[in-house]
């Protein structure tokens, strides 16, 4: 390997600052978050359902 060298052009410092710079999430990477939240909320929703029935009835 005598003769050659290797340049991957970047340095620490920029590493070093590409890191810490805050990333913003896209439009539509913040929509499909908000739809997963929201798809979950309906399914605990939904199987939670069951057990509120049961319940009502127990009582009335």
């Amino acid at each position: 390997m005598s003769g050659y060298s290797v340049d991957m052009g970047v340095t620490a410092e920029q590493f070093q600052d590409d890191a810490l710079k805050p990333r913003r999430a896209t439009f539509g990477a913040r929509s499909a978050r908000i739809f997963a939240t929201c798809a979950q909320g309906a399914w605990v929703l939904l199987a939670m359902t069951p057990v509120i029935v049961v319940l009502c009835a127990l009582k009335g």
